[in-house]
Order: C-alpha cells, then structure tokens, then sequence
C-alpha cells in the first residue's frame, strides 16, 4: 500500500512540475513569439531544462523527469495550435534525455550538467529530422552543395563536410549546461519538501481537460491520414507532381471542413509563404524549380496530415483503451496538472519581468511548487453490512437520494430485492447514474444461467451490471456504489472484475455491500482492511451521508 502511495505521489509531483513547464510554454512562448526573438524555441527548451533540474533537486526522485515531460507533452495536446506533434515530442524526448542523463552520472552537479546538455540537442536532431521528414532526402543534398559552396567562397578546404554539424551540436549541448546551471542556481531553495505545503485557497474549480465542441470522432479517419501520411513519405518522388498538387488540394479542403486545427493552420499565411520560399530556393540549389515545388507540397500534406491526426487522437475511446491498458494513473496526472495549471500560470513572471532577472524568476516559479502539491489521501472506502432483510441496499438509495439532493452524481448499482409471500424471490438491478432498472435475478430463474444457491442471473441484468460499473459510466462520479458482494464474486464471478479495478484504483469514495457473515472473507480477498464499516440498524443515513461527503475532498 505504502509502495502504491509513493508511486501516486511521484506521478503527482511529475504533475506539478510538467504543469508549471507547461505555464512556461504558454506564458513565455507568447512573449518571446510576439517580441519575434531569434531562436525562440531553443529559450523554450532552455527555461524547460532549467525547470526540470530545479524540480529534481527539489523532488530528487527517480523517474520523475521522464513523467514531468510526458505530462507537459500531453498538455500540449489541448493546445489550439494547429502544430502540436513537433512540441508534444521534443518536450517528451527532453524529458527522456534529461532523465538519462541524471541516471548515467547521477543527482549532482556533473549529472544535472549531462542532462541540460542531453536534452538541449534534441532541439537540433528534432529540428533535423523534421526538415528530413517534410521535404525529403533532397535535404541532404542541399545541405552538402551548401557546405561546399560556402567552403569555397570562404577559401577554406571543405575538408569533413560534418564538421558543422559536429560544431552546432556542441553549441547547442553548452547551451544545455548553462540551462542546466541556471536550473541549479534556482533549485538553491529551502521548501521543507518532505512536507508538502498546502496551496493558498486560490485553487480553481477542478476542470481536468478543457472543454471542446463536441464533433464525431472516427478510428477510420484516424486510420487514413495515418495511412496517407506514411504514403506521402515513404513514396519519395514516385508520385507526379500534377497528382500531388490535385491530391493536396482536395485533402486541405476537406480536412478544413472537418477539422478545426487543420482549418486554423492553413489560415496562417505567414508559414506557408515561409514554407514555399524555403521550398523554391532549395530548388534553385539543386537546379530545379519543379524540385522545390515538389518539396512545398509534400510538406503541407504532411503538415495538414499531422494536424488532422491530432484531433483524432483526441478521441474519447482512445483515452478508454489507453487506460485499460494500464493509463489509468496517467490520466489521473493528467488531470490534477490541468487543476495546477491556473496556479502555475499565476506563479510565473512576466515575459519582460524574466528577461531582466531570469535566475531570480525562475526561483520564483520552483519555489511555488511544493504549494501546488497537495497532500491526499486514498478516497474514501465504505462497507455496508447487516443480515438479510435489514436494510443495506435501503441505505444506498437512501444515500444516492442525499447526493443527488446536493447536487452530486451518485455511480455504481444496487440490488433492490422484493418478496414473495414471506420469501425472497430475486432482485432488481438498478444503475444509480441513470435510475434504469434490469431484472438481475430470480429464485429458479432461467436453466443454464449463473447462479449462486437457489438464485439464478439473467446474463441482461448482469452486462447491465457490469456497464454501469465500467470506468466510461463512472467518469465523473462524486461516488460509487457496488451492491452487493457475495459467494459469485468471491468465486470470480459477477461484480468482482469492477471491483478489482476500484478496489486498486479509487478516484471518489467508493462504498461496498457485504452481508454480515461474508465481511471478514470479502475484506481479505480484496484487501479491503482500511474501510469504515457502516451497519444497518446502527447507522444512520444522514451519518454515512455526512461521513462519505467529508471523504470527497481526496478525491484525486
């Protein structure tokens, strides 16, 4: 449990300090973009490293820069920039390279130096591989007869044509270790990082991701700009430029109708104007205009590709299946960054207040992260128990009733049973999200079916079990309910996958029936040993309700 607290808490300090690297790329991006200051980008990267290395002497814990970059990455994802891949990977390649560099040599001075000077040339090779990328090999070319060219005019032997790449590397890893320095520099403060300090009650009401217009999401569409992408560059020169040009067309005029992103990037004039007269002069390099008309449509397909591949992954039903594959936490972080986000963007300077004192800027902004790192708890964990016929799934309604009246959103089944002439005849399942109702099971139901004693399951009942407790139905959920755990679960069967999974992964209280004599067998089967024990008869509604409402503020 303890493990599982620590490994909670490193993604939410990954969290604080991917979102204030995030605050830094919105706030300082825009400063240096307006002010047009040459290199803007490598400044970006510069401020990220300085972050990440005060961040890691503050919090100097292993795997905490690789998440810090996947975190600011993926905030870059809601950006309404119609160009988002290049950042979301330079930022979580930054992110990786710093890491390495910390693991390789350690959390010290020479370590923290490796890792700005790592992480400063990713900004070169990525800036490489996408002109790779976009106009194609020909870039190689142009790059050589420049050297040559160059070579010449100077009166200089051309000698190893990679000496200036070798050159700019270097340039660009010491820009990295005076980065990292500043980060070391601002990283000099006393925060009592062992206790995390609680934040001034400025905390904003929790937004996890900024809301969108909703539109139709489509894993087809998604299937076909990735597909055409890969077409695009791997097919070189082989498709004729009279196709390309018809092809480019018609794919920029139909993803602009689709796709916002796509629509708000070809409205940019500025980069395509930029694109085509770097496209045309590498053209007259290689003695060809053709050529470097070529390379201006290959680039703004692929442009236009990513821009539309962009939305598509913000597809509801990818998030779903990245978290059934393990996501879960990682969204969780997603989230509680988005909440830190306002903060961060408060703590930061001014772009002109950075300029002129930089190292005491940055020390501002690390310094306000141990306030952004809220202390938490594991939501809170209810068991209802009592014999039978003595209230226990009354006491859920009761309480989803309660939650409903303030304004909450109760989640999560209940079993209402009904009689028949003084004998329990079965039991009706009802999703507390929506009040549907589905009969779940009758005293000698249908042959064949699941079954536990003299009670047998319709399989209708049990998918709508099972539906009402999947993560997509309790997203959003103030509290969840699971009635009730008995023999079929303890065999495996029923509700015991859904409470796998909440049991492990709690994001609001979750609240559990037992019948009193399978209490000690389901608490030990699902470790459920911290939770408080609500039974009927002794507990009162108003009494559960105030104790599982107080238990909200750890929701994560």
């Amino acid at each position: 449990m303890k493990r599982t607290y620590e490994h909670r808490l490193l993604w939410r300090k990954a969290a604080v300090l991917g979102s204030l690297w995030a605050a830094s790329e919105i706030v300082l991006g825009t400063f240096l973009h307006n002010a047009r200051i040459p290199l803007s980008g490598e400044f970006l990267t510069a401020i990220g490293i300085a972050l990440l290395v005060a961040g890691h002497r503050l919090w100097p814990e292993r795997g905490l820069l690789w998440r810090a970059g996947l975190v600011c990455a993926a905030m870059k994802s809601v950006s309404p920039s119609a160009v988002i891949f290049g950042p979301m990977i330079a930022i979580s390649m930054e992110g990786f390279l710093a890491e390495t560099g910390v693991r390789l040599l350690g959390g010290n001075f020479a370590g923290y130096l490796f890792a700005g000077g790592l992480a400063m040339t990713w900004a070169l090779l990525q800036k490489i591989a996408t002109i790779l990328i976009f106009y194609g090999p020909d870039t190689v070319a142009i790059y050589v007869r420049s050297v040559k060219w160059l070579s010449a005019a100077a009166g200089i032997e051309s000698g190893n044509l990679w000496e200036p790449f070798i050159f700019l590397l270097a340039a660009y890893f010491l820009a990295g270790l005076l980065a990292a320095l500043a980060g070391l520099r601002a990283g000099k403060i006393d925060t009592g990082m062992d206790s995390p300090l609680r934040a001034p009650e400025e905390t904003v009401k929790k937004e996890p991701f900024p809301r969108k217009p909703r539109r139709n999401y489509s894993s087809w569409a998604l299937l076909f700009h990735v597909l055409l992408v890969v077409i695009v560059m791997s097919a070189g020169r082989k498709i004729p430029v009279t196709a390309l040009c018809c092809l480019t067309a018609v794919y920029a005029f139909i993803s602009a109708l689709v796709y916002p992103r796509v629509l708000s990037l070809l409205k940019r004039a500025g980069i395509w104007t930029g694109v085509l007269g770097v496209s045309l002069l590498a053209g007259l390099v290689l003695g060809s205009v053709a050529s470097g008309f070529y390379m201006a449509l290959r680039a703004f397909v692929l442009m236009t590709g990513f821009a539309a591949i962009g939305e598509e992954l913000l597809n509801p039903s990818i998030r779903r299946a990245l978290e059934a594959l393990g996501g879960g936490i990682f969204f969780e972080t997603l989230e509680y960054a988005f909440s830190a986000l306002p903060g961060g963007i408060a703590s930061l300077p001014t772009g002109g207040e950075f300029a002129r004192r930089p190292l005491a800027s940055l020390k501002k902004v690390i310094s306000s992260a141990p306030l952004r790192l809220h202390p938490f708890t594991e939501p809170g964990l209810f068991i209802i128990t009592g014999g039978h016929g003595s209230g226990k799934s009354e006491l859920v309604m009761e309480l989803a009733k309660l939650l409903r009246a303030a304004g909450k959103r109760p989640g999560g089944i209940c079993a209402e049973g009904f009689w028949e002439k003084g004998v329990r005849s079965g039991f009706d399942l009802i999703d507390l999200s929506d009040g549907k109702r589905e009969p779940l099971c009758r005293r000698g139901g249908p042959d064949g079916a699941a079954g536990t004693g003299a009670f047998q399951f319709y399989g209708k009942g049990l998918d709508a079990g099972l539906a009402a407790l999947s993560q997509s139905v309790l997203e959003g959920a103030d509290a969840v309910f699971i009635d009730e755990i008995g023999y079929l679960e303890l065999e495996g069967k029923g509700w015991a996958g859904p409470l796998d999974t909440l049991a492990k992964k709690r994001s609001c209280p979750l609240t559990i029936v037992i019948r009193e004599y399978l209490l000690e067998k389901v608490r030990a089967r699902w470790e459920l040993d911290g939770a408080v024990v609500w039974e009927t008869g002794k507990t009162s509604a108003q009494t559960a309700f105030e104790q599982l409402t107080a238990s909200e503020h750890s929701k994560l």
